[in-house]
């Protein structure tokens, strides 16, 4: 049971409305944490805003991204993002394989390429709290600085977006399964 109810549009003040607006228009609704960080519109619109960029607007390739926020979801056992995501790396092409061994624990180990490096650089971001030389250099020397830069931001964001989750014990959405063992 969520800790906080979802606030919907009819709940918020007039002069809050502005920020359930822009959440809305960004993200084709208000779902999943927004409802509950709506309990403060002003942050709700900034999260809001911050997600929409790393999202929508990074240039790096869906299934990445999608790998990237499975990871720090499953580091910090984020039941919801995970699962919600998942959803979304399949769509990107990302295989049932990769998303298992995420979920499981087991990655990197056996995945390759790409995907391996950048669930090697969430996990030890998140384990370690530091990032080795090795595997910063091989993602700056893969992607770019600017690259880099906003793929920590995107770890960073599903990290805050998954606290909120946890921290608000926000239910898993009607008909969704979860992925995550317990």
């Amino acid at each position: 049971m969520a800790r906080l109810p979802n606030l919907t549009k009819d709940e918020l003040k007039p002069e809050d409305l502005q920020f359930y607006e822009s959440i809305a228009d960004s993200r084709g609704s208000v779902r999943g944490p927004y409802g509950v960080l709506l309990h403060s519109p002003d942050l709700a619109a900034r999260v809001a805003h911050t997600g929409t960029y790393v999202r929508f607007n990074f240039d790096l390739p869906e299934a990445l991204k999608e790998t990237i926020i499975i990871t720090a979801a499953r580091e910090i056992r984020s039941q919801y993002e995970f699962s919600a995501h998942a959803r979304l790396a399949r769509q990107a092409g990302v295989s049932d394989a990769t998303i298992k061994a995420i979920a499981d624990g087991t990655a990197p180990a056996g995945l390759t390429g790409d995907e391996e490096m950048l669930v090697r650089y969430v996990q030890e971001l998140v384990q370690n709290h530091k990032i080795s030389d090795s595997t910063f250099n091989a993602v700056r020397d893969k992607f770019g600085t600017q690259r880099t830069v906003e793929i920590t931001g995107l770890i960073g964001h599903y990290l805050l977006v998954g606290q909120i989750l946890l921290a608000f014990e926000v239910d898993l959405p009607e008909g969704v399964e979860p992925e995550l063992p317990e």
